[in-house]
């Protein structure tokens, strides 16, 4: 009768063992990512929703989407490059203008007397005449178009 009684409860305990292993399957099922769907899954999909799908990207051609991607990194056109001493190089591009012709806008800008110095840079990707003059004001020009951009005294505060 002892025998009889833990065989019943041994057949108990694998019947709840085996039952809480099921709902965990069933849980686990469900809160896994779902299988991929194929292209023509998504277009009869999005058709029956009445949105436009674009088709997917193929990574398998990169170099054709978006270039080289293991050649020389360079530097985008209109950024300062650096030199091995790590000081700003000449400005890339030509101006449009002369340096006679920014000294001449500056000169009728500030209306301050000549001009002592006249620098091309490159000031935020963009090439600008530097006039400076000798009471320490500094005018900005446009290499494009000629005109001032501004003027900066050099007396300090």
């Amino acid at each position: 009768m002892k025998i009889n009684r833990m065989f019943a409860l041994a057949a108990i305990a694998l019947l709840l063992v085996g039952a809480m292993g099921a709902i965990s399957m069933k849980v686990y099922a469900q809160t896994s990512t779902p299988p991929a769907q194929t292209q023509e899954q998504i277009t009869s999909q999005s058709t029956q929703e009445g949105t436009e799908v674009k088709s997917a990207t193929d990574t398998d051609n990169v170099n054709e989407q978006v270039g080289d991607q293991n050649g020389p990194d360079t530097e985008q056109q209109g950024q300062e490059e650096k030199s091995s001493d790590g000081k700003d190089e000449a400005p890339v591009g030509t101006p449009a203008i002369t340096a006679q012709a920014a000294q001449q806008a500056a000169e009728s800008y500030l209306n301050a007397g000549s001009a002592s110095q006249v620098q091309l840079d490159d000031e935020n990707g963009k090439l600008v005449y530097s006039v400076q003059f000798s009471n320490g004001t500094d005018v900005k020009v446009d290499a494009m178009t000629g005109s001032v951009l501004g003027a900066e005294s050099g007396e300090n505060n």
